[in-house]
């Protein structure tokens, strides 16, 4: 496969019947969709559903406890890291897709769907390729991707793990620019990625884009999340959706792993000269129910320590000349540098850093994450 779409679930996945069509409707070939299941999930009819979708260079896969289990084994150093009933899951098919041999790697949920007016895969084609094109930064070098969307009613909301010290002061600045793009980040019909706090203090509907693809000028940071996301193989390895679920004072922490993941990625890619753009394509998203309330409790340390890992990564000085090196070198400036003196938080931070190193491990095991001449002579 040249593309492969991974997407996590426990519910019946019908959103793969998007992709698939998606995929016949613009002619490509050569996808793959891999569907990672949880304990929670009906397998017997998430495969049926899977199995249907396939067929006319469109292959998808269903993959059930047992087998991510047994898949895992030849990583115990990573099986640990990646929790059951947890969206962490989607690091199993991450993993799959590389080793399948996909050259990108598109990470989206299960109530985002494709939809006919955008052209899914051609848009996320542009991952790989070197282009030039108008590029942003700002004033405080942070972007915020709802910038991009048109929103109802029209106010200004930033997209979910924008730092909240560094929201209202980042004035754009364009100019020209180019490179090689290794993630594009994709937006949303409907739904916006937007945080607890933005939902329950002023709901809003994306109703589509204001302006053409954008890259990231160099040194720019954003968030990135795993809704709507294509990375290239060789920054997979700085892409692991990183380990929650821990308890701080007694409140959990969650929902920020796919943003601390983008957060490591864009800047690991940004060290290498290799760049990020943003804007299309869309996709609709029809949001599963959610108890805003729960999701502000879940968010409010991911918030808070945002705040204080934000400052290092922004310092970190990173001297590796590939993924795989770069991704265990933030490792280590993360575990030297604790974002908190508590004895949780802490343990929390020598827990993750030793998951980003066999994350990166594990992928450069798969063949990804070193320069294509690197991988040709292992």
């Amino acid at each position: 496969m040249k593309k492969a779409v991974v997407v996590t679930t426990i519910s019946p996945p019908e959103v793969v019947k998007a992709y698939a069509e998606n995929a016949r409707r613009y002619g490509h070939r050569e996808i793959g969709l891999i569907v990672i299941g949880d304990r929670k999930t009906s397998h017997q009819e998430a495969r049926r559903i899977v199995q249907e979708a396939s067929g006319g260079g469109f292959e998808a896969e269903y993959w059930d406890v047992e087998e991510q289990e047994a898949w895992l084994a030849r990583f115990p150093a990573l099986a640990g890291m990646i929790p059951w009933n947890s969206d962490n899951r989607r690091n199993v098919g991450f993993l799959i897709a590389l080793e399948r041999g996909a050259e990108t790697v598109i990470s989206t949920d299960d109530d985002n769907f494709a939809i006919p007016e955008w052209d899914f895969f051609g848009e996320h084609a542009i991952v790989g390729q070197t282009v030039e094109m108008r590029t942003v930064g700002s004033s405080n070098s942070w972007f915020n991707p709802c910038s991009l969307l048109r929103f109802e009613p029209p106010l200004r909301v930033y997209s979910r793990g924008y730092p909240f010290g560094k929201r209202w002061q980042d004035e754009p600045l364009f100019a020209e620019g180019g490179g090689r793009v290794v993630v594009n980040l994709g937006l949303w019909l409907g739904e916006p990625d937007v945080d607890a706090v933005t939902r329950l203090a002023i709901p809003v509907t994306s109703l589509g884009l204001i302006s053409e693809r954008i890259m990231l000028a160099p040194g720019c940071l954003m968030p990135i999340n795993t809704q709507n996301t294509a990375v290239h193989r060789d920054a997979m390895a700085a892409f692991y959706f990183v380990l929650q679920g821990i308890e701080i004072n007694g409140m959990p922490m969650d929902r920020y792993g796919d943003i601390w993941a983008g957060f490591f990625l864009n800047k690991v890619a940004s060290h290498l000269g290799d760049r990020l753009t943003v804007g299309p394509p869309l996709v609709q998203h029809a949001r599963n129910h959610h108890d805003l309330l729960r999701d502000l409790q879940n968010e409010f340390w991911g918030m808070l320590l945002t705040e204080h890992l934000v400052p290092l990564i922004e310092s970190a000085h990173l001297t590796a000349s590939n993924y795989c090196d770069a991704y265990r070198e933030l490792a280590e400036v993360l575990r030297m540098s604790p974002l908190d003196t508590s004895v949780t938080v802490r343990a929390y931070m020598e827990q993750l850093c030793a998951a980003m190193v066999a994350w990166a491990d594990a992928c450069e095991k798969l063949g990804a994450g070193r320069p294509a001449e690197a991988r040709s002579l292992a």
